[in-house]
């Protein structure tokens, strides 16, 4: 899937992945390829970005809160 990780008109990643783990107010949840479409809000924690070649992790970013989007296996993330 595409990750675009965007704050104040500002992309800070745009990258491939595998699965996203994100924080949110009832705890973590897990978004993967082919997702159905989401939208949620993020709460503060810690964004976990895994590639899609060997699962290892490939970003880990501290955020305070945000919004997702995923649609047509496009992850939007904006902070």
């Amino acid at each position: 899937m595409k990750i675009l990780i965007l704050k104040k008109e500002k992309t800070l990643f745009e990258i491939e992945g595998y699965a996203v783990f994100l924080p949110s107010e009832k705890g973590k949840f897990e978004i993967l390829n082919n997702h159905c479409s989401i939208i949620s809000m993020i709460s503060s924690g810690i964004i976990k970005i895994y590639s899609s070649i060997d699962n290892t992790t490939i970003i880990k970013l501290k955020i305070n809160y945000g919004f997702l989007n995923f649609k047509k296996n496009i992850l939007t993330i904006l902070l």
